[in-house]
């Protein structure tokens, strides 16, 4: 399955995640052919979708089946090299029907495409790793396993193809979480009634919203809880269902719930839930003081007020400043990055409100779609995908369909940049740097609590997975309880966050992979050089060797397996926020 790496909500994420947990591990001919294609170094401006038609690619999948009986190694391999390739073709064009579809949400024909062209690239791989597992067991199989390399001859070799009713499941779960997204990008014709009108989310949060709050703060609160109530309504039912349907592949996995599932063959941790549990207890004990005091600061509500706010051009030139400032490599992954118009940037109203760096395998590159908000959190939010974009560029997988990296790796490339940049901010932002570092450190942060809270709401409800609706929305109350948020502040912020129903069990890999950005922030305070060491250490190691825990440890950093590591590592933030809360607040 082709790699996509979310940025904020999980969009692009939700797919990967689906063609994962039904091939074990990772993971025609129409206009072009994958022969055809020039490699890296195409412009984005260069690159053509087609509608991939896979007849031809299954006739071929049925002729190495064949050939899996017989000893002609050579031919065997030729043709296997032919439909791997067509596969990241098929991956490649479905990365370019996302992004388009990511630009306008209302097209049809893109929305359309974008769903097509994942399930043909998903179930071509499925294809074909079944038809390798036919040749790993036939004469062929040693020359093959040179060909291919031992790792992926021990992928092919156990490889099981999913059942029918696997594919039913996904192909339900594909509908759910679509119509998921069908209800969140437009609410779905959600509203509630107050004052002889009929509210909505967008008018809520608009210039009709503003002026009922100025004039009526209950009746403003009224109709957000209304909304919530109506989405909540929805919502409900889907998540539902998807909790049944993953437990049900769970089961068929041979596993007891959908947690210990997602933790060792969805994601491949070298950690466990019992230790992310570990994690979660940690953070509740800093947790409380947050929700009581920084958690409703002021300052999160002046991204918009940061001067100066960067045109698109002048981001993407900060970018590239300041990133070679950290490392040379870096400046080379922008040049490439920009040089080939790598990126899609966009604040139309139309556009996903996501961000996400997606492979484009055919043409060994990387691609980052941004949407923009005119506020210091753009420049953040392209900062992190740039850590994914350098990651990929400096070290794409040398096998695609097979290679399982580590999500809590890729995080920290992201959150790492993100962390680094701040140091830069006084020359960026100059009067308003303490405002912008505020909301980074802030949301790093949050991505630890939030992520411990996510993950422990997420395995109470798949080690209970016949829950009703009140009782999620109960149990939701009940955990952010514990970390010290209140009824009021939790409410039903669980329907929010589009990885409890896209990709459950994913949300820890924030948290811990911004605790190793917070320990390259605090080294930064006394030594920049030495923090962007550190940062290049573990980007540099990438994320398809060791797990999360052996790097950091490699690297230098603490991880949250070792006592009192989690405290020691965001206490210097808190106390930081807090102070820059004082100096901007007077």
């Amino acid at each position: 399955m082709r790699r996509v790496i979310s940025g904020k909500n999980g969009r692009r994420l939700a797919a990967y995640i689906l063609a994962l947990a039904l091939t074990l591990a990772l993971a025609a001919p129409a206009a072009a052919s994958a022969e055809s294609l020039p490699g890296r170094g195409a412009a984005w401006a260069d690159m053509e979708y087609v509608h991939y038609d896979p007849a031809a690619f299954y006739d071929q999948v049925d002729r190495l089946t064949e050939l899996a009986s017989g000893e002609d190694a050579q031919a065997v391999t030729d043709l296997f090299e032919r439909l791997y390739d067509e596969v990241l073709l098929m991956w490649t064009y479905g990365s370019i029907a996302s992004v388009r579809y990511s630009a306008d949400v209302t097209d049809a024909y893109w929305a359309r495409e974008d769903q097509y062209a994942e399930r043909v690239g998903n179930e071509a791989a499925d294809a074909l790793c079944t038809a390798c597992n036919a040749v790993m067991n036939g004469p062929c199989a040693d020359a093959f396993r040179a060909r291919v390399g031992e790792k992926a001859a021990q992928y092919y070799a156990a490889y099981v193809p999913a059942t029918a009713r696997e594919r039913e499941l996904a192909d339900r779960e594909a509908e759910l979480t679509a119509r998921y997204y069908e209800i969140t990008d437009g609410d779905d014709g959600v509203t509630y009634d107050y004052g002889g009108q009929a509210w909505t989310e967008e008018m809520l949060y608009g210039e009709q919203g503003e002026a009922l709050y100025d004039r009526d703060q209950g009746g403003y609160w009224q109709v957000s809880d209304g909304l919530d109530l109506a989405l909540n309504a929805k919502l409900g039912p889907i998540f539902l269902e998807l909790v049944q349907i993953r437990a049900e592949l769970a089961g068929i996995w041979g596993y007891d719930s959908y947690s210990d599932a997602a933790y060792e063959r969805v994601y491949g941790r070298d950690y466990g839930p019992d230790e992310a549990q570990l994690l979660c207890d940690a953070v509740k004990s800093f947790s409380g003081a947050y929700f009581d005091g920084l958690y409703s600061s002021d300052l999160w509500y002046m991204a918009g007020q940061v001067s100066p706010v960067l045109s698109q051009t002048r981001q993407v030139a900060m970018l590239g400043r300041y990133a070679g400032r950290i490392d040379p490599s870096l400046r080379q992954a922008w040049q490439f990055m920009t040089r080939l118009g790598l990126y899609e940037l966009t604040d139309e109203p139309s556009s996903m409100d996501s961000g996400y760096t997606t492979s484009l395998y055919a043409y060994d590159s990387p691609f980052i779609y941004n949407r923009l908000y005119g506020n210091c959190y753009d420049l953040t939010d392209l900062a992190h995908e740039f850590g994914h974009f350098a990651d990929e560029y400096l070290h794409p997988p040398e096998d695609p369909v097979v290679s399982a990296g580590s999500y809590d790796l890729f995080e920290i490339h992201s959150t790492g940049l993100e962390a680094l940049l701040t140091g830069f901010y006084d020359e960026i932002y100059t009067d308003g740097a303490g405002v912008a570092k505020f909301i980074v450190l802030g949301s790093l942060l949050e991505s630890v609590v939030n992520g411990c809270i996510h993950d422990e709401f997420q395995r109470r409800v798949y080690a209970r997975p016949d829950m009703t609706l009140d009782q999620v929305n109960a149990l939701y109350i009940q955990v952010c309880g514990e970390y010290g948020m209140d009824a009021d502040q939790a409410a039903y912020g669980w329907q929010y966050i589009a990885h409890n129903f896209t990709s459950p069990l994913y949300y820890i890999s924030y948290a811990v992979s911004a605790l190793a950005s917070l320990q390259i922030w605090d080294t930064a305070q006394t030594s920049f050089d030495d923090a962007a060491r550190m940062y290049m250490a573990v980007l540099e190691q990438s994320a398809y060797g060791d797990g999360y825990l052996a790097v950091l440890e490699q690297s230098g950093m603490r991880t949250f397996t070792q006592p009192g590591a989690v405290a020691d590592i965001c206490r210097p933030v808190l106390d930081y926020m807090a102070r820059l809360e004082d100096e901007q607040m007077g």
